[in-house]
């Protein structure tokens, strides 16, 4: 009989043991699926209107891309800015064209299915259509280039919609220093870029530090009158890439009441990934000179073709875990109040495991609940410390007497 219960009892508690951590994990995803499903989740940074340029209907399915409207909906993606890129190598070579096409597509394959999208031009763009169920596309554009040195052509941008402007990208150009060019020519931001900063503050755009150097980073907080952004950076003490941000600078963005948009980019996120991907790249260089030379005159057939010889060599990516271990770094660093995301998809080439696209967002939820984040501060992350950015701009504009 003793052994009948003694056996009986382990039963019990080996099950109980099996089954606990199951039963919680499915509450976990439960709540987590919840607070995804509520939360207004924005993206504020991908690249997919050069797939756009290429032919990528947004609307269709069996995309190969990354980002498109049914991934966005399955990935619970409210509000996603698209990227208006142009590379450094066309700053002299009239890059506002390029601009005005790729800005064009964005507008036309929006307007193409109105009861699932629309264009955004506001925060109160995004709640409103938050409310009604369809995605706000909102445009930023990448690399100030097509700026051409006027505030003439800024102010243009602005009306055809776009809300915020990566000041440069790779390379210098007339507005700053990039972080992923040497020596400098400015040591930061040029007498252009300080009026681009004034002028984009009075407009209402956002400044975006993603890309800038360490110097330019510096003279745009000292110069702006509003809160800024990094739209798609990840965090330098954890992974030691220019790209990234250092604790300084974070510390002195959360100063000046702006946000830092981890990117998903791996080579980014994980140090290890990143010595491994230098590795291929430096195997690659001669093959990347061969495409450029070959598409000297067609810059997205340059890029296509970029991207998939990387990804068909690219090294494994990490998990989702090191994404994650960004978030901390910035909450334990300045507060919750100051990280949000950017994942750079359709950009970059590879991304942690389970976010391969747009649809794997609700990942990032139950990964941020599973650290111990609460509700309140995964609507946070998730977009509510962006809208607040985003809001804030807004006011200093109106504060300054623009009239739209």
């Amino acid at each position: 009989m003793k052994r009948i219960l003694f056996l009986t009892c382990m039963v019990f508690l080996v099950f109980g043991a099996v089954l606990a951590p199951a039963d919680e994990a499915t509450d976990l995803e439960k709540r987590a699926a919840r607070i995804h499903r509520e939360a207004l989740v924005i993206d504020t940074h991908c690249d997919t209107p050069m797939a756009m340029l290429r032919g990528l209907d947004i609307g269709a399915l069996h995309n190969r891309n990354e980002v498109d409207l049914r991934r966005m909906e399955a990935g619970g993606v409210d509000a996603m800015f698209f990227a208006v890129f142009v590379s450094n190598s066309l700053d002299r070579h009239h890059p506002a064209r390029h601009t005005l096409e790729m800005i064009d597509a964005i507008v036309s394959q929006v307007d193409a299915y109105p009861e699932r999208a629309a264009l955004a031009i506001s925060s109160a763009d995004i709640l409103r259509l938050h409310k009604q169920g369809r995605r706000a596309i909102l445009m930023g554009m990448e690399n100030g280039g097509p700026l051409e040195g006027s505030l003439r052509l800024l102010r243009q941008y602005y009306r055809l919609g776009v809300r915020y402007i990566t000041l440069t990208h790779n390379s210098h150009n007339d507005i700053c220093d990039s972080s992923t060019a040497m020596p400098p020519v400015w040591n930061g931001l040029s007498a252009f870029g300080r009026q681009v900063v004034e002028e984009m503050n009075r407009l209402g755009m956002i400044i975006d530090v993603s890309h800038v150097s360490d110097a330019s980073f510096f003279d745009v907080l000292r110069f702006s009158k509003a809160p800024v952004m990094a739209s798609h950076s990840c965090v330098r003490s954890i992974c030691d890439v220019p790209r990234n941000m250092s604790d300084a600078m974070i510390r002195a963005l959360a100063r000046n009441g702006g946000v830092i948009q981890i990117n998903f980019y791996s080579a980014f996120l994980d140090p290890s990934f990143s010595r491994r991907a230098g590795k291929v790249q430096k195997d690659l260089a001669p093959r990347f000179a061969a495409l450029r030379k070959q598409y000297r005159n067609d810059d997205n057939a340059f890029w296509k073709a970029a991207f998939t010889l990387w990804r068909r060599h690219a090294p494994e990516p990490p998990g989702i875990d090191i994404l994650v271990d960004h978030i901390d770094h910035v909450v334990k660093l300045v507060g919750v109040e100051h990280v949000g995301l950017g994942s750079d998809f359709d950009g970059a080439g590879s991304f942690p495991k389970g976010l391969e696209d747009v649809s794997g967002f609700p990942r990032i939820t139950l990964a941020l609940l599973k650290r111990g984040y609460s509700e309140k501060d995964i609507r946070l992350i998730l977009g509510g410390n962006f809208m607040r950015v985003f809001s804030r701009v807004e006011a200093v504009s109106a504060g300054l007497g623009c009239k739209k």
